[in-house]
């Protein structure tokens, strides 16, 4: 499946061979290296991390952290509606942010094997590559008991929920981007948006949203062809 422009809707061609190793950034400077402990651990994640499994284990491993999170932190804390409301809203906008940031600074950032492995996703955006299942819920259950050290614990695992459901819904939004050709209009823009990083990694980080782009002025503006005079 190729990448479309998402003005013209005309196929762009990428790679599809699962071989083909990325360089480890635009100017072809080596990635920095891990301490040997670190570099011996790397390997076998790495192997993880680029395999069908890992893939589909990670969108199951994902969408049930967060049905987790969120039905304990309900059982668990008697809630007002608005204060939990709020508490959703909050939770699914900082996930916006959460998307940006990691995506900006993390995966197109100096991190070694994350750098690395990202950079195999643009080479070959339709690979496996992706984070190791289990680092996602775990970390989402840091948050939750890191929340808890300020809120109620069903508001802390409330929250910890919600932005465990937006990283769900970016990892589903993800695939569906590079292997589905949207019909509607709408859609396929949407999708658009993030084809163009692979084109100018530089700009386009948000994934579910353009909203931080916008605001941070990394949103790919095309440039405007020079007229042709005729003599």
């Amino acid at each position: 499946m190729a990448l479309t422009d998402p003005e013209t809707g005309a196929a762009l061609a990428v790679s599809s061979n699962p071989n083909i190793s990325a360089k480890s950034d635009a100017a072809g400077k080596p990635a920095s290296r891990l301490p040997a402990p670190l570099e011996w651990l790397a390997r076998p994640l790495s192997r993880l991390s680029t395999s069908h499994f890992n893939l589909r284990a990670g969108l199951i491993s994902d969408s049930t952290i967060s049905v987790l999170l969120v039905a304990t932190g309900v059982w668990y804390g008697h809630m007002r509606l608005l204060p939990a409301m709020l508490t959703v809203l909050c939770g699914l906008f900082a996930f916006t942010f959460i998307e940006y940031a990691a995506h900006r600074w993390l995966f197109h950032g100096n991190t070694g094997p994350f750098r690395a492995g990202h950079d195999n996703h643009h080479v070959d955006p339709l690979g496996y590559d992706a984070l190791p299942f289990f680092m996602p819920p775990l970390f989402m259950c840091a948050l939750g008991a890191l929340f808890a050290l300020a809120l109620p614990v069903g508001y802390a695992l409330l929250l910890a929920g919600m932005i465990a459901a937006g990283y769900a819904a970016y990892g589903l939004s993800h695939v569906a981007i590079h292997v589905h050709r949207f019909d509607s209009p709408f859609m396929r823009r949407w999708a658009g948006f993030h084809n163009i990083h692979h084109y100018h990694p530089d700009a386009n980080f948000g994934v579910t949203t353009g909203l931080w782009d916008v605001l941070l002025g990394t949103r790919y503006n095309r440039q405007p062809r020079p007229a042709i005079r005729h003599s």
